[in-house]
């Protein structure tokens, strides 16, 4: 049994299988969802997730926090302690992330996110504070 080299299109550029498989099956850096004020103001932090869409986020801590996706009870998957909080400061103030700032019309909360940035299509998301459908211009 002999190995084949396999070109693809034109005879420069081959792709041989056993020595050019991807090193890993994600290779995009994961992107984190935030929404809160800045997380150098002393609050408290956790990583939420939306308990119908499996949709993990972090967002301050309060008594009851709903999810931005569809407006229900959120889960606390636990508290954010350092060296993570660390990671959410460089987040927010990473000019990459798109950060926009958002007032809720319904419990008059400011606050920033970048979840509507990285969930291109979804024009429906909801406060995290009181749950209310939030509009976006």
């Amino acid at each position: 049994m002999s190995m084949k080299l396999i070109l693809g299109f034109g005879g420069g550029g081959g792709y041989y299988p056993y020595t050019q498989k991807p090193a890993d099956y994600q290779p995009y850096r994961p992107v984190y969802l935030f929404r809160g004020p800045p997380p150098d103001a002393g609050f408290s932090y956790g990583l939420f997730e939306d308990p119908d869409l499996n949709r993990q986020y972090y967002a301050d801590m309060g008594l009851e926090i709903f999810s931005p996706f569809t407006g229900k009870p959120a889960n606390l998957l636990y508290e954010v302690e350092p060296p993570e909080d660390r990671k959410l400061v460089e987040l927010y103030e990473d000019q990459e992330t798109d950060m926009e700032l958002v007032k809720c019309p319904h419990c008059s909360s400011d606050y920033r996110q970048n979840i509507r940035h990285h969930m291109k299509g979804r024009d429906q998301l909801f406060c995290h504070r009181c749950g209310g459908k939030l509009q976006f211009k």
